[in-house]
């Protein structure tokens, strides 16, 4: 099955806005990156396999855990986050970045001991070929844990959007499926997600979700300027192009939503919850 929506998708715009706003993206997201973290079993010597490593924040932190002797092979689809990332990892022992989309091309290196995936494997069209692609490159007994963002209880979506939708009007409703359709909340559901590492061959998949702190300390400053590239709204506005004043009125609605969220020191700390996968390789 071809890939083609997400390989344009993350080419495109939305690929340079993220690379633009890699800052404020490795802020709001550290606390989910440093969770993940702690379900892989990284140690010196260690091979690792990232699948969609964007601009590789997560990858320069998985590299350190892993030095000396191990490797860091990161997986995306997108050329201006891959530039990002390989601007970034320069002196970085043991740290690659390869353009590649695993479900629809073969991987000529194997033997990894970890996969692992932030915020990055619900892209797939048909993620049982993907996550089955992944198992055969992996070592037998390895790890592979990844997240993605729940469905609930996470105002960092909620809120933009439902103030942005009552301007601009309702997202286009998805076609009917019995799945969902790649993207950030494809892999929210824990049974669903389960059900597919256990199809792709998987031994004792778990799934949870957990709440943590989305952060910046520039506050409603950060966020604004964020917003309206790389968060949940970003679609809505590419697709309605809402002139000054709409964005302008949309954003002091956002403001004002978000206020209860910044803190004493004038920090944005919202709670933001995340759906967590892990599973064995046979």
């Amino acid at each position: 099955m071809s890939n083609r929506a997400t390989h344009d998708i993350w080419n495109g715009q939305s690929g340079a806005d993220w690379a633009q706003h890699q800052r404020d993206l490795d802020l709001f997201l550290a606390g989910s990156m440093a969770r993940l973290a702690e379900l892989l079993p990284l140690a010196p010597g260690a091979r690792v396999l990232e699948i969609g490593s964007g601009a590789g924040s997560f990858s320069l932190d998985l590299a350190r855990a892993v030095t000396p002797g191990g490797e860091v092979l990161g997986l995306d689809i997108s050329d201006p986050l891959l530039a990002l990332a390989r601007r970034r990892a320069e002196g970085q022992a043991g740290l690659a970045f390869r353009k590649l989309d695993i479900q629809t091309e073969p991987l000529d290196a194997g033997g990894f001991d970890i996969c692992t995936a932030h915020l990055g494997m619900m892209f797939f069209s048909d993620p049982v070929l993907a996550l089955s692609r992944i198992r055969t490159r992996l070592a037998p007994g390895a790890v592979i844990a990844f997240n993605g963002w729940a469905g609930r209880d996470n105002p960092w979506f909620s809120i933009p959007l439902g103030v942005a939708e009552r301007h601009l009007g309702p997202m286009p409703p998805s076609p009917p499926s019995k799945t969902p359709p790649p993207g950030p909340l494809a892999f929210s559901d824990v049974i669903y997600v389960t059900g597919l590492l256990r199809e792709a061959g998987y031994h004792d998949p778990q799934g949870w979700q957990e709440t943590f702190s989305i952060r910046h300390p520039g506050g409603l400053n950060a966020v604004m300027q964020t917003l309206s590239y790389v968060g949940p709204i970003s679609t809505l506005y590419r697709l309605k192009q809402p002139d000054a004043a709409q964005r302008s009125r949309i954003a002091d609605e956002i403001r004002e939503a978000f206020a209860p969220f910044i803190d004493s020191t004038g920090a944005l700390d919202m709670p933001g919850t995340l759906s967590f996968y892990q599973a064995t390789a046979s």
